[in-house]
C-alpha cells in the first residue's frame, strides 16, 4: 500500500515538473557540448603550438663559405695579370629584332598614265555630277580609256573580289593586318581571293561600273585603308607633283 503511494507521489511530481526537468536535462546537454568543444580547442592548440615549433626547430643550411670567396679571389686574378677587355668590348650588343626599323612603305600608281578625274577629298565637300549633289570623295579617280591595265601598287594578297551598282567591280588587296587598297569601277577582274599579287601585276581593266561615278566614263576608283578608315591615298602613294 505505501509502495503503491509513494508511486503515485512520483508520478505527480514528474507530472507537474516535467517542463522543468526536460529543461533541466537541456542544459546539462548544452554545457556538456560546449565543455566537448573547448577540451578539443584546446587539444588542436597544443598539436598547432607543437607543430609550429618545430618548424621553428629547423636550421638553416649555410650557403657554402668557398662560394664567397670566388668572386675576390677572381677580381684579385685579374689585378695581378693585369688582363682588361679588348677595345669595344663591351660596347658590343644583341641586335633584338623587334627594334628593326620597318620598311617603308611606298606605292607605285595603279595606271601607266595618270589622268586625276577627282581627287580624294575627306575634309571638303565635291561636287558628283551622277548624283547631282556634294559630297565627300574617299579615294582618287583615275580617267582612261576602258580596258586600260589596272595595277597592284604594293606586294599583298587579294583578300576580296566584290560586286555592287554603287562601286562596280571593286578588288582590295591587303598589304599587312592594317594597310588595304581598293580598287574599283573595274570590268570583270581577272584576280581572286587568295591570290598573292605584286607590285605592277594587273588586277583587272578599268570600266565604268560604278553607278554612282557612271558620268564620269571609264575610269578606276582608288582608296586606301589604314585601321579600317579610309585614308589620304597620298600618304603612300609616290606620283610626280604630288
Amino acid at each position: 500500500m505505501e509502495k503503491k503511494e509513494s508511486t503515485q507521489k512520483l508520478k505527480a511530481f514528474l507530472k507537474k515538473n516535467v517542463y522543468y526537468i526536460i529543461m533541466a536535462a537541456c542544459l546539462l546537454a548544452i554545457a556538456a557540448m560546449i565543455t566537448a568543444t573547448v577540451l578539443l580547442n584546446d587539444k588542436q592548440q597544443s598539436v598547432n603550438n607543437a607543430v609550429n615549433d618545430g618548424l621553428n626547430d629547423v636550421v638553416p643550411v649555410d650557403a657554402d663559405p668557398t662560394e664567397t670567396d670566388k668572386e675576390p679571389e677572381k677580381e684579385n686574378q685579374n689585378e695581378q695579370t693585369g688582363t682588361e677587355n679588348m677595345p669595344g668590348e663591351s660596347e658590343q650588343t644583341t641586335t633584338d629584332p623587334e627594334q628593326t626599323p620597318t620598311q617603308t612603305i611606298v606605292f607605285d600608281a595603279p595606271v601607266g598614265v595618270v589622268d586625276i578625274g577627282c581627287d580624294y577629298s575627306m575634309d571638303a565637300l565635291v561636287w558628283n555630277s551622277t548624283l547631282k549633289h556634294y559630297a565627300v570623295h574617299n579615294g582618287i579617280d583615275f580617267k582612261g580609256e576602258d580596258g586600260t591595265n589596272v595595277l597592284c601598287v604594293y606586294d599583298g594578297v587579294v583578300s576580296a573580289v566584290e560586286y555592287d551598282m554603287l562601286s562596280g567591280y571593286t578588288v582590295t588587296v591587303k598589304h599587312n593586318d592594317s594597310l588595304f587598297t581598293s580598287y574599283g569601277s573595274l570590268n570583270e577582274p581577272t584576280v581572286k581571293v587568295g591570290n598573292t599579287i605584286r607590285k605592277g601585276e594587273v588586277i583587272g581593266t578599268m570600266g565604268n561600273t560604278s553607278s554612282r561615278e557612271y558620268s564620269m566614263g571609264p575610269h578606276l576608283h582608288f582608296s586606301v585603308y589604314e585601321n579600317d578608315r579610309a585614308i589620304d591615298p597620298y600618304k603612300y602613294l609616290n606620283i610626280a607633283g604630288k
